[in-house]
């Protein structure tokens, strides 16, 4: 059997005009992973990354650092949240603030707003030319985990560094979900966490879910974070 890693990426810089970096907790979040792999000797043979500059720093730090050890596979990029928003907010008027104006964006009503578009965007009722639909989306996620699976083959260790959204549609690919509640998914997703999958060339199984043991310790748990 082998093991396939999803790593939600470390906490990146929500509210500033460069949202796709990795803010200093989320360099930290996955150090600490890095650090926990290696004291369970459980260090990946192979690592991959979505092409977000997020999700690239992510895996270069579960590389040890070795930016040449990571492969990159737009499979795993995140849809474009921002893209959908603003989609929904021409149709509304509903319109958020805009970090890259200089104005201040509440985690808390951004998240409130991701979720109503989300679960429009899963049900196929928000729709905008250029926007990749949550069918698509959700494909191109399963195909890609597919086919990294069979070129890996058996008895490996592999991580690929992503988002919440791809974790989501992998899980509810692999359990069967609706749309709706594979998005769903997604929005409990933790940084720096870890969703696991054992396969083999006859069946695959779902071994866990977000799971964060390298931020457990009381004095750690601070670090816990959704954005």
């Amino acid at each position: 059997m082998s093991t396939l890693y999803l790593v939600r990426h470390g906490q990146a810089s929500f509210g500033t005009p460069d949202y796709d970096r990795l803010s200093e907790t989320g360099v930290r979040q996955v150090e600490l992973l890095r650090e926990h792999l290696q004291a369970l000797d459980d260090l990946p043979h192979a690592v991959y990354s979505g092409s977000l500059k997020r999700q690239r720093h992510t895996a270069r730090i579960i590389a040890g650092g070795d930016e040449g050890a990571v492969a990159t596979l737009p499979a795993f990029d995140e849809y474009h949240a921002g893209a959908l928003i603003r989609a929904h907010a021409a149709q509304t008027g509903a319109a958020l603030p805009d970090p890259a104006a200089g104005e201040r964006l509440d985690p808390r009503a951004f998240q409130r707003r991701l979720e109503q578009v989300g679960a429009l965007w899963a049900a196929g009722e928000l729709q905008s030319p250029g926007i990749e639909s949550w069918q698509d989306f959700s494909g191109r996620v399963a195909d890609g985990l597919a086919a990294l699976m069979a070129q890996e083959g058996r008895s490996r260790r592999i991580v690929v560094s992503t988002s919440a959204g791809v974790i989501g549609a992998a899980v509810g690919a692999l359990l069967g979900l609706a749309p709706r509640e594979a998005i769903k998914l997604s929005w409990s997703v933790h940084n720096s966490s870890v969703t696991r999958i054992q396969y083999d060339g006859a069946r695959t199984s779902l071994l866990s879910f977000n799971a964060s043991p390298h931020l457990e310790h009381p004095a750690r748990r601070s670090m816990l974070t959704y954005r």
